[in-house]
């Protein structure tokens, strides 16, 4: 809808219309046109809510939120959820967790939650994957899927990526679940195996595609389209990693990311522009960025061994293509201490917006 032959409606009337409508419409009406993006955006609770930092500890596992990213921060978290042995966090969409208990059964068994509300959807299992049976019950299932949500329709998904755990059970092919249906859809991806996720390096759902990095000698980044189901690029990726193990994928401002370590002492993070080329747009000298998510908007996370730290970009006008510098001594505000029972690397930070939003209008047959 063009601005110029939208309805001649006063503001204060379009909020009230808008207001009435469930958060996931909300967010679709969105891309009518500018004006009703704006009233979104500036007129809902929802959509001013800033994301924060949300820490999974996945030993407990307990949810986390840390209450303030801002430079007078007093390092206070508070609990948002609590779980039981085997589960871990798969990732957060729009105020929505998506569990995976990679005890219950081979696969794992997914729920989504809502903290907000003490929401809680459990999704139909992954296919085929009860085939695995035996000694090799439990594995770290959750690492293969990712929680997606498709702007154009307003809908989530869940994707299930090709991989291999250990030599012990293979999936060759893409599978997912559009929330609201009853069963998975396979999608074969060619040639077989060589779409193949390294699980090490994470995947990232993000503006409509899920990303992934293949395993094996030739690494690339995989993006597979939401909306059509199929993979739709293979890029290489922006330079040359010191090994499979230093390098991750990240999402930075709404694009996809991958984290760098080189050798030596620095940490780069590069995004994927327009055209699916890469721009280098942080640089960290010894410092531990903590995984998957370190960016909330201006703020950047770092992680000193049992701390949490904030960095911020101080006032001024950025440039195009400017590249932010963290240094050594470069110490940011402490916003969260973590406890120190295991490896201070396990925890996983990720983004968290508050939301209302009921679970139930996701269940078979209610769309």
């Amino acid at each position: 809808m063009d601005d110029a032959v939208r309805w001649d409606l006063p503001t204060d009337i379009l909020v009230e219309i808008l207001l009435r409508l469930p958060p996931s419409s909300r967010r679709r009406v969105r891309l009518v046109c500018r004006l009703w993006r704006d009233v979104v955006g500036e007129r809902t609770a929802e959509m001013r809510s800033r994301a924060t930092a949300l820490i999974w500890h996945p030993w407990h596992p307990v949810a986390c939120m840390v209450d303030d990213l801002s430079s007078s921060s007093t390092g206070s978290c508070r609990e948002l959820w609590r779980s039981v042995r085997g589960v871990q966090l798969v990732g957060t969409c729009n105020g929505l967790l998506c569990l995976c208990n990679n005890e219950g059964m081979p696969g794992g068994v997914i729920t989504l939650v809502n903290p907000a509300i003490s929401d809680m959807l459990p999704l139909p299992p992954l296919p085929s994957a009860d085939k695995f049976i035996g000694s090799f019950h439990w594995m770290n299932w959750h690492e293969a899927y990712s929680f997606a949500y498709q702007p154009t329709s307003g809908r989530y998904k869940m994707v299930h990526v090709p991989c291999s755990f250990g030599h012990v059970c293979e999936f060759n092919g893409v599978r997912v679940l559009t929330l609201g249906e009853t069963s998975w859809r396979e999608v074969p991806t060619l040639p077989e195996g060589g779409a193949r996720c390294n699980l090490g390096a994470g995947i990232v759902s993000i503006d409509g595609a899920t990303h992934w990095i293949t395993r094996g000698a030739t690494t690339r980044v995989v993006s597979f389209d939401l909306e059509d189901e199929h993979i739709t690029s293979i890029t290489e990726l922006p330079t040359r990693a010191a090994g499979p193990c230093h390098f991750h994928l990240t999402e930075v401002h709404g694009r996809l990311g991958i984290v760098i370590h080189d050798l030596s002492v620095t940490t780069e993070v590069w995004i994927m522009e327009k055209g699916r080329r890469w721009s280098r747009r942080y640089s960290f000298r010894r410092q531990h960025l903590p995984r998957p998510h370190f960016v909330y908007g201006e703020y950047v996370l770092t992680r000193e061994e049992s701390s949490l730290y904030v960095h911020y970009r101080k006032k001024g006008p950025s440039l195009s293509g400017e590249v932010v510098q963290v240094g050594h001594r470069d110490q940011g505000t402490l916003v969260a201490e973590l406890k120190v029972n295991y490896s201070h690397s396990q925890y996983r930070t990720f983004a968290y917006v508050q939301t209302t939003e009921p679970l139930s209008v996701y269940e078979p047959n209610k769309y």
